[in-house]
């Protein structure tokens, strides 16, 4: 036994976490054979995530980091062409703002979502995320704004102070919610130096982070930070087609055997994204609660059987 297995099994024994993990990023490293290969890399990719996705305790409840590779499911995703070229374009953002970082020029690379709820916004950041193989952090500005206003903007520049330099997609959900237009009648005075910061705090960040925001009230939010966003994109309701593409899909990733009857019912309403979602969910919580019951009244009816035998006998 070597000083890192040594080092690897007391870290463990001590329930000492962070070293158990530094001494597992050794052995990881070291691990040349070809047939650990894409095992190794897996697991260092999941230590890093785990360094990236450590937020300090003034951020918890208000910032949430996940690794997209563990809450993303690309199998049963469906992309439309909509979504598929303003995903094309940030990707090309990404390779422009490297390139400007190695000419002294700092680019964020900002979209904007808009439209009704539902549609999909926050699942679309989280795919860039997967898609980049970046850590997808999360702030609803619902949880943010404090009773105090200036505790928001002590809460924002935390964020903010967080974020900045690190590689990861932020998505900005529900910005409407401290950004809508100064001037405006229901603008608060505190409230527009909220906005002020939230722009402030916009500019400084850095070329590494792609920023998507995301509203359902494109109409009052602030023109100064929209302007800030270099993207703006309306996600809209899937069509017929679109929505006969998600059902195939998601089924299919399942492996839920549908009829193609019902499959093209299912693709009937005119639903948003998530109210689709909702219902393909309970086709199958239906499927597999009347499948339990078949399996129960079959018991019963052994055991009817079974007691019927007895008697007889």
């Amino acid at each position: 036994m070597n000083n890192i297995e040594r080092g690897l099994l007391q870290s463990v024994c001590e329930n000492n976490m962070f070293g158990a993990k530094k001494y597992a990023r050794c052995i990881l490293l070291n691990n040349k054979a070809k047939s650990n290969e894409y095992f190794c890399n897996e697991m260092i990719h999941k230590l890093d995530m785990e360094d990236e996705m450590v937020l300090p305790a003034n951020l918890k409840g208000l910032l949430f980091v996940e690794d997209p590779k563990e809450t993303f499911k690309e199998g049963r995703y469906y992309l439309s062409s909509r979504e598929q070229a303003v995903s094309e374009k940030i990707f090309r953002m990404c390779h422009a703002s490297q390139k400007l970082a190695e000419l002294g020029v700092n680019y964020v690379n900002s979209t904007m979502l808009y439209g009704e709820s539902g549609t999909g916004k926050t699942t679309f950041g989280r795919c860039i995320a997967y898609k980049l193989g970046l850590p997808f952090a999360y702030l609803n500005f619902t949880r943010v704004i404090d009773s105090y206003l200036g505790a928001t903007s002590k809460n924002l520049s935390n964020i903010f102070d967080y974020v900045n330099g690190r590689k990861c997609v932020l998505m900005l959900d529900e910005i409407d919610a401290i950004g809508m237009a100064r001037k405006s009648k229901n603008e608060v005075g505190e409230l527009s130096r909220v906005v002020i910061g939230l722009m402030q705090n916009l500019d400084r960040l850095t070329g590494d982070t792609v920023v998507i925001g995301a509203t359902n009230r494109l109409d009052i939010i602030d023109p100064a930070l929209l302007r800030r966003f270099t993207v703006k994109h309306e996600v809209v309701r899937p069509n017929r087609e679109e929505r006969l593409g998600m059902v195939r899909k998601f089924f299919g990733d399942v492996g839920y055997d549908i009829p193609e009857d019902k499959l093209q019912k299912f693709a009937e309403p005119g639903d948003t994204q998530a109210g689709l979602e909702n219902r393909m969910i309970m086709e199958l919580v239906n499927f597999y609660s009347e499948q339990e019951d078949s399996v129960e009244e079959k018991i019963d009816k052994q055991g009817d059987n079974n007691v019927y035998d007895q008697t007889t006998a």
